[in-house]
């Protein structure tokens, strides 16, 4: 071998390493660089125009809102008002509280957007049921006719002032629904206390110290409380029409509140396979299901073995 050829074998592969190594730093960083540029591209869209917010149908904002009246050809017309408390009530003879949930799900129509929009002078509004419409929805002053549904795309088509919308299909359902829907399933309001409650078998009354039971039974504090919070949370599972005389073989129920001495007599309509309890001041009923036992006995009773 040459002298020196050792050496020079060593320099020649430190050398390609360097180079290689140069190379690989190089490539890492012309990936990180065309990376960034995609993260910038990614972000800004450039050549993307920023599509404009689509307007709703209506100019309303349903916290606006105040009263909701409703026509349609299946049932009578209903009228939904709002108090100056922020509850909202049916307008009838009584007057019925109303549920707030159903109420909302109603309000959301005021500010539903449009997925296409017409001038109504351009269409056929016979042919879209809009002349006349099949239904109407008023919101304070702003009328909303509903017309067919597109049954290619499961869109309705629905008419303010002069444009025609299609909008998804949310509130027809609600529209057509009777009013026992939009009574509030709670019967009681959220602040209501008792000072007495009068039942078939018992009676409970609130002393300065704490609640008593006529005739006297061996009953813990805590289970009376309960028994209270039950009737004062209760709930139905849904309401039906009731004939004001409604007079039920299982008793009635009188509830005192504690504020005003006001006396609220309840029915028991039915007890079995379910407890059904009429509000006959109102016209309505309740269903309570099974659970509703426990509002009869101070004791719940088990669901499946109600007395």
């Amino acid at each position: 071998p040459l002298p020196g050829s050792l050496n020079g074998s060593i320099s020649v592969a430190g050398y390609t390493r360097q180079t290689i190594m140069k190379s690989r730093w190089i490539i890492n960083l012309l990936l990180l660089v065309a990376i960034g540029i995609l993260m910038l591209v990614a972000y800004f869209e450039p050549g993307i125009d920023e599509q404009a917010e689509i307007p709703a149908i209506t100019e309303l904002e349903k916290d606006q809102l105040h009263r909701i009246h409703l026509n349609r050809p299946v049932r009578d017309d209903l009228v939904l008002v709002r108090k100056a408390a922020g509850d909202w009530v049916i307008e009838r003879t009584p007057e019925l509280p109303a549920d707030d949930y159903q109420v909302n799900a109603l309000q959301k129509l005021a500010e539903q957007k449009a997925v296409r929009s017409y001038p109504a002078a351009e269409l056929d509004l016979a042919q879209l049921q809009l002349d006349p419409p099949y239904a109407t929805a008023i919101l304070n002053d702003t009328v909303i006719e509903i017309g067919n549904l597109n049954p290619l795309q499961g869109l309705r088509y629905v008419r303010v002032a002069d444009q025609v919308h299609l909008i998804h299909d949310l509130y027809l359902h609600l529209i057509e629904s009777s009013y026992t829907q939009f009574v509030r399933r709670r019967l009681f309001a959220d602040d209501t206390r008792f000072s007495r409650i009068n039942l078939p078998d018992f009676s409970v009354t609130r002393t300065e110290q704490d609640w008593t039971v006529e005739p006297q039974q061996a009953v813990s504090a805590d289970t009376l409380q309960q028994f209270i919070d039950r009737w004062q949370n209760a709930t139905g599972l849904n309401i039906q029409a009731a004939d004001s005389t409604t007079e039920g073989e299982g008793g009635s129920v009188e509830l005192i509140q504690a504020d005003s001495g006001h006396s609220i007599k309840l029915v028991i309509s039915a007890r079995e396979p379910e407890l059904v309890l009429a509000h006959p001041e109102l016209g309505i009923q309740y269903r309570m299901g099974e659970l509703g036992g426990g509002l009869l006995n101070l004791t719940p009773p088990e669901p499946g073995n109600q007395e």
